[in-house]
């Protein structure tokens, strides 16, 4: 597993490699004064053709860029999030209306073990046969 960590922002960003999938790790706020390199970070993860984990757990701000980038990895590789999602991206969530375009899972084995990421083309519960 190749692990890496910037620590010099307002947002921590994890990234993982692994066998089955890449996983980015956020920690902390996603605002504007992260937007430009958390492009950078997405753009790694995308390039790696693997499916995206992103886990969202320690995440206590996610604004719109955010959002759009989350939205354009599902195009190109699929995304499961690991939650619990805060209540304020929850509801930006579901106030554009993609809620249902995310699979939210528990915990990052729980994420792992499950499959597929969601992508344009699957559907079902974004919470794993929980609706909350």
């Amino acid at each position: 597993m190749n692990d890496e960590a910037d620590s010099t922002r307002a947002l921590l960003v994890v990234h993982a490699t692994l066998p089955s999938a890449y996983v980015l790790t956020l920690r902390g706020r996603a605002d504007l004064t992260t937007s430009e390199a958390l492009e950078g970070d997405f753009a790694r993860a995308t390039e790696s053709g693997l499916p995206l984990i992103v886990d969202l757990g320690a995440l206590t701000f996610g604004n719109e860029e955010l959002l759009g980038l989350l939205i354009g990895a599902r195009r190109t590789c699929g995304v499961t999030l690991v939650g619990p999602l805060s209540p304020s991206f929850r509801q930006r969530l579901d106030t554009v209306g993609v809620t249902a375009w995310f699979t939210v899972r528990p915990t990052l084995t729980a994420a792992l073990t499950t499959g597929r990421s969601s992508s344009a083309d699957s559907s079902g519960s974004p919470f794993g046969g929980q609706e909350h």
